[in-house]
C-alpha cells in the first residue's frame, strides 16, 4: 500500500490560524537517540504480536522506517510549524510513580517508564523524553501521558481549549495505536486533524498506511508538500 494514493489536497492557508503541532510518542530512552535501527530477531518477538499473525521481519521494517524517514521528517515538519508560531506539543510515556500504578493497566504489563515531570519545558528530570531530533525548545509544552490515548492520559484537551486550538497537526506513531487513538479521540471532539504521513510509525510497517487510514483524517499530506504549503504562509 503506498501513501501517494490516499494524500489529500492540502488545507488552505486558514487552517492554520487556531491550529496546534501535536507529536505523540517520537521518544528516546535517557540521553542517547536513536541514530541507527536497532532490530529484533525471531525469538524477540512478543509472543502477542506472533499471535495476531506479524513477523519479525515486518516489525524490522517498521523499526527502519523511523530511523530512515519517520524522524528525519518528523525534524522537518517541526521545523516548519514551529516557524508559524502555532503551540508545539510533543507527548511521551511516563509514569509519576516507580511502581507505574498510573499507567494504564491495558499497557502497564509491557512497558517500563521512569519517572517524569509534566511541565512546559524540557527537563532532564524524565527518563522517557522526546527525541533529540526534535530539538523541543524552552516554551514548548511537553506532556507524559499515561495511557495510548492522548485525551485520557494527558490534560491535552484542557490544553488545547486554553490554547483557543480548533485544528491539529498530528505526527507520531504508533498508527494503530497512540496516534490513532489520539488522532480518533480528537476527531469525536470536534477538532479538524490533518496527518503528516511519512512522518509517522506503526509497529508493523505492512499495516501502518491502513491504520492512517482508520482514523478519519481530514487531511493526509506528505511532508515536502506540508514544508512548501507552510513557505508559502511565512
Amino acid at each position: 500500500m503506498q501513501l501517494k494514493a490516499y494524500l489529500t489536497t492540502l488545507p488552505d492557508a486558514s487552517f492554520f490560524h487556531d491550529c496546534a503541532f501535536v507529536c505523540v510518542d517520537l521518544q528516546q530512552n535517557g540521553d542517547v537517540a536513536e541514530t541507527e535501527p536497532h532490530y529484533i530477531t525471531e525469538t524477540q518477538m512478543p509472543t502477542h504480536w506472533k499471535q495476531m499473525g506479524f513477523g519479525f521481519e515486518d516489525v524490522n521494517d517498521a523499526i527502519r522506517y523511523v530511523v530512515t524517514y519517520c524522524l528525519p521528517n518528523a525534524a522537518r515538519v517541526t521545523a516548519a510549524c514551529r516557524r508559524l508560531g502555532m503551540p508545539m506539543i510533543f507527548i511521551h510515556w511516563g509514569s509519576r510513580y516507580q511502581d507505574l500504578m498510573d499507567i494504564d493497566p491495558e499497557s502497564r504489563g509491557e512497558l517500563y517508564f521512569g519517572p517524569c515531570n509534566e511541565r512546559n519545558a524540557y527537563t532532564p528530570n524524565s527518563h522517557v523524553r522526546p527525541a533529540a531530533a526534535l530539538n523541543v525548545q524552552t516554551g514548548e509544552y511537553v506532556l507524559a501521558k499515561t495511557a495510548q490515548d492522548a485525551f485520557i492520559g494527558t490534560p491535552l484537551h484542557f490544553m488545547l481549549r486554553n490554547l483557543g486550538v480548533k485544528n491539529l497537526i498530528l505526527i507520531g506513531g504508533h498508527t494503530g495505536a497512540c496516534l490513532g487513538k489520539t488522532s480518533k479521540t480528537a476527531k469525536s471532539l470536534g477538532y479538524k486533524t490533518l496527518c503528516v504521513g511519512d512522518a509517522t510509525n506503526n509497529a508493523f510497517e505492512s499495516n501502518r498506511i491502513a491504520k492512517i487510514l482508520e482514523c478519519g483524517y481530514d487531511y493526509i499530506v506528505e511532508t515536502m508538500a506540508l514544508e512548501s504549503l507552510i513557505a508559502g504562509i511565512v
